[in-house]
């Protein structure tokens, strides 16, 4: 841990004045929202036949969006990162501090007209911190809603006077987690493709990655001797592929298949937890189980799971292809899915979700059919019809072990239990007019249901706070309808438009986007036909129809307009970029009682303090007006550069 104090950006700020000393040090986060990027790239090419690539990208970022570390969040859609109940003291909200480093050296090398070879090898490092401002967790306070001054009072029936309580923002105080974890990995990649003929191309290759990953998690840092939950871990994975795949063309159809293998270690730590008995929160039966389910590999348990891929693509007439996609897709485990409080030292807290070290990683089996029409050579339609089924989806679920001389102990944990499925169907048309029209016009239609939403609904139905699924339901992330008009317009110079303005309205290019969404599904709120005693309508979730509803859909256009001039040897390019034109309000915060982000007046469920019927006992909430409720509003941007 790092001494305390506050340091805002603290590593970040030390990485800056390695690189430019003290002089600039000060001065990188002028900013609320800090963002900072480079590339350099070197090639050396000594043959025609061998080419040797360095490339180091860098990018850091300091702000106090919480999206940043929303890194729990599994196909759930990630909530506004402003903070809300902290607008008052944003100097003691959190701040995050983020960090990518990456070296990588690729080398390609011809052997022969038929086949060559790349080798890539990487060095990526990252770090995200999030605290205070800068302060340490050992001087975190609790964060506390102070009654405003002068105070007001109310009377009760019993005739007694009370306090009214503060407005629900904190006054004092920190929030309430410290966060900082940092990745680095190492990664071998070769590929040799070799054609047989020009007809039929083979591809192999391999890709090997190791990972160390430290991971703190403080929630309640006030709380001794360590928060009131706390996770540490330092893990050391290993994961990669082979794979091969060949690709035949034929009588004009195109036949791609391939098979990948993917393994995976999920390392010293977990493999000393299965054989520590001192982790009570594995059992006797799971220890079995992992030895049983995994393979050794010099000491090390590992697991492996094969893909099939096969696509393939076939003209059905002069002007139409039909083409088909099978493949099998491997994805692992979150990290606090697997090592989440196996260290029996470190892992203290009054409630917790322990890792499971046997999970399995997730699969995806994918199917798609489509059919292109070659409609002109300046027009083309696609359609597409998909399905999607998800396979081994982490869900959590409560387990109990007995250990010798003790009671009987329950814990909740992670398993693979759930599934999810999606499907759609997506339409797609180009158009071109010459040079200075190229339109697409897209859209789409999609289902997405499962048994969960996120492996915390599992926890929930265990509290009784909802239904436990006993058949398929929506997901949270599912957005039935999609669809997208994009227009790009170019006049060459001393073109015009349509022959006028020569020399003025030439020369540039214009980019409009025209985009809809269906809004965020949420879980409707009915009336029950009782009142508070304060007159407040009581509005509850319909917990057997859980995000059966669709909020109010997303719409916007955004423009881009670029003029060039040369002047005196060099280029210039003038831009105005205008996101959401029009200003459409898309609700991002869905009141649940009307489908659409609150306005003063609308009824609110039992849970929200509404300003028409506020709470009088502490704690409150704040009012509903969080200006995160809508998506970010008509932004105009102008810009100048100079190319010489």
């Amino acid at each position: 841990m790092e001494e305390r104090g506050r340091d805002p950006g603290g590593f970040i700020r030390r990485f800056f004045k390695e690189i430019f000393g003290g002089k600039y040090s000060s001065f990188y986060t002028p900013r609320a929202e800090n963002n900072y990027m480079g590339m350099f790239k070197l090639t050396w090419k000594p043959t025609t036949t061998f080419k040797l690539n360095y490339t180091f990208g860098f990018s850091a970022s300091v702000n106090q969006n919480t999206r940043s570390l929303q890194i729990t969040l599994e196909y759930v859609e990630p909530g506004p990162g402003y903070q809300y109940e902290f607008q008052n003291i944003l100097q003691n909200a959190n701040v995050y501090s983020h960090i990518n480093l990456n070296h990588q050296i690729a080398v390609t090398h011809t052997l022969s007209e038929k086949t060559f070879y790349e080798l890539n090898f990487s060095r990526y490092f990252t770090r995200l911190r999030s605290d205070a401002n800068g302060l340490d967790w050992r001087s975190y306070k609790e964060p506390r809603d102070v009654p405003q001054l002068p105070p007001y009072y109310y009377n009760t029936e019993s005739d007694t006077i009370r306090l009214i309580p503060g407005d629900g923002f904190y006054d004092t105080g920190n929030p309430f987690t410290w966060h900082d974890h940092s990745a680095v990995e190492y990664t071998i990649k070769g590929d040799l493709t070799h054609f047989f003929s020009e007809r039929n191309k083979f591809k192999t290759g391999f890709e090997m990655t190791f990972q160390r990953l430290r991971f703190v998690d403080i929630y309640q840092p006030w709380v001794p001797p360590m928060g009131l939950n706390n996770d540490l871990y330092e893990v050391s994975p290993a994961f990669g592929a082979f794979y091969a795949q060949d690709n035949i063309t034929f009588s004009g159809m195109i036949l791609n298949f391939g098979l990948r293998f993917d393994y995976w270690f999920p390392g010293k730590f977990v493999d000393d937890a299965v054989r520590n008995p001192q982790v009570v929160t594995i059992s006797d039966e799971a220890r079995e189980r992992y030895f049983r389910e995994t393979y050794n590999f010099f000491g090390r348990r590992w697991k492996g799971r094969l893909s099939p891929r096969l696509g393939i693509s076939h003209p059905i007439s002069d002007n139409q292809t039909l083409f088909f996609s099978y493949g099998h897709f491997s994805k692992r485990p979150r990290p606090q899915f697997v090592y989440a409080k196996l260290n029996p030292v470190t892992a203290r807290s009054t409630f917790q979700k322990f890792g499971n070290p046997n999970l399995n990683p997730e699969t995806t089996v994918a199917y798609e059919l489509g059919l292109r029409n070659q409609l002109s050579e300046n027009d083309v339609l696609t359609v597409t019809a998909y399905y999607k089924d998800i396979f081994d989806y982490v869900t959590t679920r409560q387990a109990r072990i007995t250990i010798a001389g003790q009671l009987g102990r329950s814990y909740i944990t992670y398993v693979n239990l759930d599934y999810a499925r999606s499907r759609g169907i997506e339409v797609e048309y180009k158009k071109r007019v010459g040079r200075w029209l190229r339109a697409t016009l897209s859209g789409s239609y999609s289902i997405a249901t499962g048994k969960s939403s996120s492996p915390d609904e599992g926890v929930l139905a265990i509290r009784g706070e909802i239904y436990e699924n006993i058949k398929e339901t929506y997901l949270v992330w599912d957005r039935p309808i999609q669809a997208s008009a994009i227009f790009n317009f170019y006049v060459d110079k001393g073109k015009g438009i349509f022959g006028f303005g020569k020399g003025i309205l030439d020369n540039f290019n214009l980019y409009l986007r025209a985009f809809y969404q269906s809004g965020r599904r949420y879980t409707p709120y009915y009336f029950t036909g009782d009142t508070l005693s304060n007159g407040k309508p009581v509005y509850v979730p319909d917990l057997r129809n859980r995000y059966s509803k669709v909020g109010k859909p997303w719409f916007w256009v955004d423009l881009t307009f670029e003029k060039y001039i040369k002047f005196g040897g060099l280029e210039f390019t003038f831009l105005i970029e205008v996101t959401n034109l029009f200003d459409n309000k898309n609700s991002q915060i869905i009141n649940p009682v009307t489908g659409r982000a609150y306005e003063f007046g609308d009824p609110t469920p039992v849970e929200w303090n509404d300003p028409l019927y506020p709470e009088l006992q502490a704690p409150v909430d704040p009012f509903p007006f969080n200006p995160a409720r809508y998506l970010p509003q008509r932004n105009v941007k102008l810009g100048l550069s100079v190319r010489f």
